[in-house]
């Protein structure tokens, strides 16, 4: 059965076992199979290209993404199937210049094609609406996303992207009812789970946020939002120590273009919580400013005076419930909080089909 799913390699191995029975000499065998792998190399050249810039754009050395973009950009002038084109342009929006990824999508949304699949233009206006949100225009990035989603169509990434939107705009209403039916998706999507104690946050649901982040912060999510978010519930409470090493965490996590916080944002926030003579007005500043924070801004300082403090915990600040509330929610995989525009499972199976790894 498995071999029934890889027409192309049986036929390539039937052409090539055709030829060895032809009844000609060794060498002309030999030159008619080299002639033949060469033609399907060329004819499959564009994803070649594509599968090569994958290896260099998913390495954890950040120095190698470089040589990937040339290979896409060969790959997509090869003739690069509609498809994998989309997801190169959302390489292009993570981890390389997100304006060459934004018109790869714009161009694929701009074709008037009879046959275009609606699944595929779904996903790049959710993908091209990260290109939008990166460039400071979240309103346009909400209607991108309102448009797929009131189309009908619905998936984890849609839910990762409109939520965030809208918890960043300070939409509750609109938060609270993507948070709800995105609920099936909380214990494969660390984003979606974050999406929900970001709204807890927003709405001074503290109590319900503890266990939350207690849980999400245990598995140890790859992106910051979560740390920096689960440092605010602990400087809600005082406990500036605890906020600390959150924000180290935070520090510590994976950024990209796509990360809505920013590692010099929570550098700047961590050095003046740590700094005894305005840890204080640094505690103050980010419990007053939830919305602010939670969206990975830098809180307005105060004009109040404090003295100089090298406490744990912090006097004057909310007292933190004896038990905790627990959470049913089992989170067995990491991801990020938008979409995960890495290489697919489909990609890494249709390497191996077709020998490409």
């Amino acid at each position: 059965m498995k071999n029934n799913r890889n027409p192309g390699l049986w036929l390539s191995m039937m052409a090539i076992l055709g030829i060895m029975l032809l009844h000609i000499s060794v060498l002309q065998k030999v030159l008619l199979v080299v002639l033949f792998l060469g033609g399907l190399v060329f004819w499959k050249r564009s994803l070649i290209y594509y599968m090569q810039a994958n290896k260099y754009v998913v390495d954890p050395d950040s120095s190698k993404w470089a040589k990937a973009w040339p290979l896409y950009q060969k790959a997509i002038k090869n003739g690069l199937s509609t498809s994998y084109t989309v997801t190169a342009a959302s390489m292009y929006l993570q981890r390389g210049d997100h304006t060459i990824g934004k018109q790869i999508l714009e161009n694929y949304l701009a074709k008037t094609e009879k046959k275009k699949d609606a699944t595929l233009v779904a996903i790049a206006k959710t993908m091209v609406s990260m290109a939008y949100w990166i460039e400071g225009d979240l309103d346009k990035a909400i209607e991108t996303v309102s448009n797929v989603y009131e189309s009908g169509y619905k998936d984890k990434n849609l839910y990762i992207n409109y939520g965030t939107y809208v918890l960043e705009k300070g939409d509750i209403v609109t938060a609270r009812r993507l948070v709800e039916e995105a609920t099936s998706f909380e214990t494969t999507s660390p984003g979606i789970f974050d999406n929900r104690g970001w709204l807890y946050l927003l709405e001074g649901n503290w109590e319900e946020a503890i266990p939350l982040y207690t849980q999400l912060v245990g598995k140890g999510p790859k992106f910051p939002e979560p740390y920096v978010h689960a440092a605010q519930i602990k400087i809600h409470y005082g406990k500036v120590k605890d906020a600390l090493e959150l924000l180290d965490q935070a520090i510590e996590a994976r950024f990209s273009n796509t990360s809505g916080m920013k590692k010099k944002t929570i550098e700047l926030i961590r050095d003046r919580l740590a700094n005894p003579e305005t840890r204080m007005a640094a505690a103050r500043e980010i419990d007053r400013n939830t919305a602010i924070v939670a969206k990975g801004e830098i809180p307005p300082q105060i004009n109040d005076t404090y003295e100089k403090t090298e406490e744990a915990i912090l006097p004057g600040f909310a007292k933190e419930p004896e038990q905790e509330k627990t959470v049913e929610k089992i989170i067995t995989v990491e991801g990020e909080r938008l979409p995960n525009t890495e290489l697919t499972e489909a990609d890494i199976e249709y390497a191996k089909k077709h020998n490409l790894e």
